[in-house]
């Protein structure tokens, strides 16, 4: 399957996906949207999606959804694995579930030294105070960052 990059004029279908399934995203025009199609239907059936999200010179992945008819097929893998030029292209952030680092791990993001509300050295201050702002409202996650 492949990653198609959607244009902001044509996300319509994008932002009805992540909708239904994920309500609390918010898409927006500098973001990039990826979307794989599901092959075995004769209509572009959006069946997992992924966002990069530019913050400065740096990049943060986020709003990866797999379809739940559609999960346990290895999309999100197939997602991660399309994205690898993206991730190599400038340095890459996401914000893990804990449950979710052994993923992310496959596919070269590794916990920062420190992802607690402590300053993060090795991290970009524009992603710290990010996930600052994300845990202090009481959300469990992991700061990640993707080395090639």
């Amino acid at each position: 399957m492949t990653l198609h990059w959607l244009p902001p004029s044509i996300r319509a279908d994008a932002f009805r996906f992540y909708n239904r399934f994920m309500p609390y995203a918010r898409l927006n025009k500098k973001e990039l949207v990826g979307v794989l199609y599901a092959d075995d239907l004769p209509n572009k059936q959006i069946i997992a999606a992924v966002r990069l999200r530019p913050i400065g010179e740096y990049q943060l992945v986020t709003g990866m959804l797999v379809h739940p008819h559609y999960r346990g097929q290895a999309l999100g893998h197939q997602l991660m694995s399309n994205l690898q030029e993206q991730l190599i292209a400038r340095p890459s952030f996401l914000f893990s579930l804990p449950e979710l680092t052994a993923f992310y791990r496959q596919h070269r993001f590794f916990e920062s030294s420190e992802t607690k509300t402590e300053e993060c050295a090795d991290i970009p201050a524009e992603i710290t105070q990010l996930y600052k702002r994300y845990v202090s409202k009481g959300k469990q996650l992991c700061l990640m960052q993707h080395r090639p």
